[in-house]
């Protein structure tokens, strides 16, 4: 059995070659351009966390150990962003018989009538 091109004409066939390969040209531009984004992205926040440790170990060293205060006080260093935490408390520096890291506290739901919306 032969291929037969039901009358299609040799433009068409070029064009519908033309048109798949600039869908594959244009993903493989997507994907590659989110790799290097996500790469930088996680460099940043590589670069942010050991800044982070540098500046606890520093005052851990200077100050004596830190009390175990609250991270969601402040919005140092976090380019203004929200912080998870503050009253009630979810994450605590250490202090709390840590080794350095963050000491993680399931959040307390308020009572209610159970629904949730």
């Amino acid at each position: 059995m032969t291929y037969q091109s039901n009358s299609r004409k040799i433009y068409e066939v070029v064009l519908a070659i033309c048109f798949v390969a600039f869908l594959v040209g244009f993903i493989t531009v997507l994907c590659i351009g989110n790799y290097f984004r996500a790469k930088r992205a996680q460099e940043r926040q590589r670069q942010r966390r050991l800044a982070k440790q540098q500046a606890a170990a520093a005052a851990a060293a200077a100050g004596g150990g830190g009390g175990g205060g609250s991270v969601g006080g402040t919005n140092g260093g976090t380019g203004g962003l929200p912080v998870v935490g503050g009253p009630g408390g979810m994450m605590h520096m250490g202090g709390n018989g840590s080794k350095g890291g963050l000491d993680y506290e399931a959040p307390v739901l308020p009572q209610g009538s159970g629904r949730l919306l």
